[in-house]
């Protein structure tokens, strides 16, 4: 049974108390650190197929974890100095992909010096580690190693911070229309879903052209139009199979599964409200964490309505 976040928190900290006070060499205890790090986690090293000393072109990664993972230990005197041996790691990241054996990079590099860590995702973000934290801090920071159990990290600094902000966008607009009355509150419910999940596609290049961001930019300024015909229409697009448009508004719109779509919402924004929904295309919504967005959103969706309704995220439609 998976460890709960607050088994893994009280383990960490033991974990940060019993390697706080260790000042020996890389080699001499590297291995035992990174099992017991992997065990705080509720996870066997050995069993995942993560690899000491792994062989490559005359040298040796500290740990491989195909697909997964790349660590690299250095010394604990070198804390401070993690920056000098970042071309090291990504060297050694960019050695474990093999076009001939199929095997791409591992997606995570954890660079650590035993009291500092740094995590790198550098096939999307290949300039700057994507968190950087203490020892001491490691507890707090315990989702940005999740991918240790095979899950899906959350940096503080980048997807939670992120997440939470376009979290709060969506809902106060959500608030707005359901204190106005714009439409029943199932049809909101639909309209936020529905262009929550045009905004992931976008930036997922799931929905060509940006012709979500493309309508609501065009509605800003011209009040004579309105969202219900325009994002309306789009949601009807999205919602029909058979022959796309070749042109106009919604040139090359695709048909999307999933039934997210079934009922296309049809709701009025007026101008500071599309200006709010504007803000939230301008996220880059790769960076939002969709399980924890969902929960957040079904959270607050719930202030107007009875009963909880499942969010939908990256995984409920998909673009044809």
């Amino acid at each position: 049974m998976p460890l709960t976040g607050e088994e893994i928190q009280r383990r960490l900290v033991e974990f940060g108390q019993r390697w706080s006070l260790y000042n020996g060499s890389e080699r001499a205890e590297a291995q035992t650190f990174v099992n017991e790090l992997f065990a705080c986690y509720g996870q066997d090293r050995l069993a995942v197929g993560a690899r000491f000393e792994e062989p490559q072109a005359g040298r040796f990664v500290d740990l491989l974890w195909p697909r997964v993972c790349l660590i690299e230990m250095k010394r604990p005197s070198e804390a401070s100095n993690l920056a000098s041996h970042r071309d090291q790691a990504l060297d050694y990241w960019r050695g474990a992909a093999s076009v001939d054996r199929r095997v791409p990079a591992p997606r995570f590099v954890l660079l650590c010096a035993f009291r500092r860590f740094e995590v790198w995702e550098p096939g999307a973000y290949p300039s700057a580690p994507v968190a950087e934290f203490d020892l001491r801090e490691l507890p707090e920071n315990q989702d940005a190693l999740v991918f240790l159990t095979g899950g899906e990290p959350v940096f503080s600094a980048t997807q939670s911070a992120v997440t939470r902000e376009a979290v709060g966008l969506v809902t106060n607009l959500y608030h707005e229309l359901a204190d106005r009355r714009a439409a029943p509150l199932d049809e909101l419910r639909d309209f936020m879903l529905q262009s929550v999940w045009c905004m992931f596609a976008e930036d997922l290049h799931q929905l060509d052209g940006r012709v979500f961001t493309r309508v609501v930019d065009g509605l800003l300024g011209h009040a004579e139009r309105s969202s219900a015909d325009d994002l309306g229409g789009l949601f009807e697009w999205l919602n029909r199979e058979g022959p796309r448009p070749t042109a106009g508004l919604y040139v090359g719109t695709r048909f999307v599964n999933g039934g997210l779509f079934t009922n296309p919402a049809h709701v009025h924004l007026d101008q500071q409200e599309l200006a709010i929904l504007a803000l939230a295309c301008e996220y880059d919504w790769r960076r939002v964490e969709p399980h924890i967005f969902g929960s957040l959103l079904e959270g607050a969706l719930g202030r107007h309505s009875k009963g909880s309704q499942a969010v939908h995220s990256r995984s409920v439609a998909r673009a044809d």
